[in-house]
């Protein structure tokens, strides 16, 4: 039995701009490929960015998305074939405003522009995928000898990211304590509440103070806490 050797280009992690930037060469086999400013020949991108603009064309059913990532905007495309009707599907019902995030085929269009032919687009919830979308390329910048300045930046804010999502958790195992029936009368003391958590006291009393400041708790006597 025998297997074809011909392998899938990898989707490199890119910024639009460096796509719209780059320029088509024609290599050897006679395909048409990207030249990036990462010294990469690009067949296959995966890009993260808003949709600013939606085409659908039913006749065929195909889809022009316009995407934006701050750096730059492309036309990105999808169904218009039998195979790609899942794409469509999965993007006809996205909405302007929407983050996406997107693998396809870098094309170019008659008038040389890139343009993306869609493989799979996915909706972005998480902010904190944008987040690490934005350190993933810096990263891969700095290993191809490109200055990135931003990487720095965007660690620290992933960092508070993950902070920020640890404070709410805490908070939220907080409220789901007092609002258990036993204390709900009587409230929980400072140091029961620690104790039930496990948690320290530098950890434990910000925590109290937000809860406190957003009017889902309040302490009637010194060190016991209630929920509204």
């Amino acid at each position: 039995m025998t297997f074809s050797s011909k392998r899938r280009a990898p989707a490199i992690k890119l910024k639009i701009k460096d796509i719209t930037d780059g320029e088509f060469e024609t290599i050897q086999d006679g395909s048409k490929v990207l030249h990036v400013k990462t010294d990469d020949l690009v067949r296959r991108v995966r890009i993260m960015g808003e949709i600013t603009g939606k085409t659908v064309i039913e006749s065929d059913e195909s889809i022009i998305l316009e995407i934006d990532d701050t750096s730059g905007s492309l036309k990105v495309k999808g169904g218009g074939s039998e195979w790609a009707g899942q794409v469509f599907l999965a993007m006809k019902d996205l909405k302007e405003g929407s983050i996406v995030d997107i693998v396809g085929l870098v094309r170019e269009a008659a008038d040389g522009k890139a343009y993306i032919d869609c493989e799979l687009c996915l909706p972005v919830i998480d902010d904190a995928k944008k987040v690490l979308r934005e350190l993933e390329i810096s990263k891969y910048y700095k290993r191809k000898g490109l200055d990135s300045k931003a990487t720095d930046g965007i660690e620290t804010a992933i960092k508070d990211q993950v902070k920020l999502a640890e404070s709410d958790e805490i908070k939220t195992q907080i409220l789901e304590l007092l609002k258990k029936a036993e204390h709900l009368e009587e409230g929980c003391s400072f140091d029961d509440i620690k104790r039930a958590l496990g948690l320290t006291t530098k950890e434990l009393e910000p925590e109290l103070r937000v809860l406190q400041n957003d009017g889902d708790i309040f302490e009637p006597m010194p060190g016991t806490f209630k929920y509204v």
